[in-house]
């Protein structure tokens, strides 16, 4: 009994050394522009994905009429969220904004962005139409 008691609480003590489910990592300041042929885009969104897939989380950013955006985060099982975006290489999709009763369909970007320590200024560029 004492040995079992014993196995128990090492596996209990085993698992906490993991990190709680839900956590974000760290993030860092990003912002940016998208553009196309050198002028800058008139909204829709931008979705960032990690090469190194994590799929609980999701970095993506709403682009503004002067196709400036700032990327947020949100860990999909627990909804935590907060500005920026972890360090990593990502693979960017754009979507084009929606209009009435047309859907455009999205630009896979060829490049890949870096996310950094620190502060990041990213251009995400369509390339020429």
């Amino acid at each position: 009994m004492r040995t079992r008691l014993l196995v128990i609480g090492l596996a209990v003590l085993v698992g906490c050394d993991d990190k709680p489910k839900g956590d974000l990592p760290p993030l860092h300041p990003a912002k940016g522009k998208v553009v196309r042929g050198g002028q800058p885009v008139s909204g829709g969104s931008v979705r960032f994905q990690m090469e190194l897939d994590n799929p609980d989380v999701l970095v993506s950013a709403e682009v503004k009429s002067d196709g400036t955006f700032e990327l947020q985060t949100v860990h999909a099982l627990s909804g935590k969220h907060g500005q920026g975006a972890p360090a990593g290489t990502y693979r960017v999709t754009y979507q084009p904004p929606l209009a009435e009763n047309q859907s455009a369909p999205p630009v896979e970007v060829p490049q890949v962005q870096t996310i950094r320590d620190g502060a990041n200024e990213l251009t995400v560029d369509l390339g020429r139409r």
